[in-house]
């Protein structure tokens, strides 16, 4: 049974406290709706993939699809095997500061929940190296804008990031929270590697993710407003 469904049904209250039974089923359904990973081929089990320029100029036309500058999605390399599954992202040097992968979101099914002010994205990933040395840098970054173009930019979260070890039998994860502004309808979810702590060498990508959930407390407090509500009516 879909997810919708089992939403739908919860709203048939058939007691007297009906509207508090249907205000607390409709914030469970936003809650449960709101935590799925939003991004396609998240483990890169599927070898699909596009340029970064891609992504980067045609929001709806790559959605989905992951934009490396330099990479290929691969099987065991270099030393490294996948965290889950057979296959993970490699970045290798791109002779800029940064190598770097994409991919865009529509969040527009969100809307009400981000224009409320009460919605925080959610982004990580696991990283990895070849062995030998410590302090490669990776980052889990999410962007966001007010339209389908890279010109809407309004704003990005914090940067999550972490120094790798040498071990490249350890994966190792890194994340970031933010909430989402007000009138954003698409997000750019991005992993990346400082190509000067990388030695020359590439670095792995795996598991990645991103949801949106009401921010903390946000559903405490409706919540409350339902029980309040409920007293009245009592």
């Amino acid at each position: 049974m879909s997810q919708t469904l089992l939403c739908s049904l919860a709203l048939r209250p058939t007691q007297r406290n009906f509207v508090a039974l249907a205000f607390f089923s409709a914030v469970a359904c936003i809650a449960s709706s709101a935590s799925a990973n939003l991004l396609t081929n998240a483990g890169f089990e599927v070898s699909s993939w596009t340029g970064a320029g891609n992504v980067l100029g045609n929001f709806p036309g790559w959605q989905g699809v992951w934009g490396p500058e330099v990479g290929v999605i691969t099987g065991p390399s270099g030393g490294v095997s996948p965290a889950a599954g057979s296959n993970m992202l490699e970045l290798n040097d791109d002779g800029l500061s940064y190598t770097q992968a994409f991919q865009t979101v529509d969040v527009t099914s969100f809307s009400g929940l981000i224009n409320s002010g009460t919605a925080t994205v959610n982004a990580s990933a696991l990283f990895n190296t070849v062995g030998g040395f410590t302090g490669a840098l990776a980052i889990v970054n999410v962007s966001f804008f007010s339209g389908s173009t890279y010109g809407s930019l309004i704003s990005a979260s914090p940067n999550g990031a972490l120094f790798l070890d040498a071990n490249p039998q350890t994966w190792q994860s890194a994340s970031t929270s933010s909430l989402i502004p007000v009138g954003t309808t698409w997000m750019m979810y991005q992993v990346a590697f400082n190509n000067a702590s990388m030695g020359g060498n590439p670095g792995f990508v795996d598991n990645t993710d991103l949801t949106i959930t009401p921010a903390p407390g946000a559903i405490a407090l409706l919540g409350l407003a339902g029980f309040l509500g409920r007293r009245r009516r009592d």
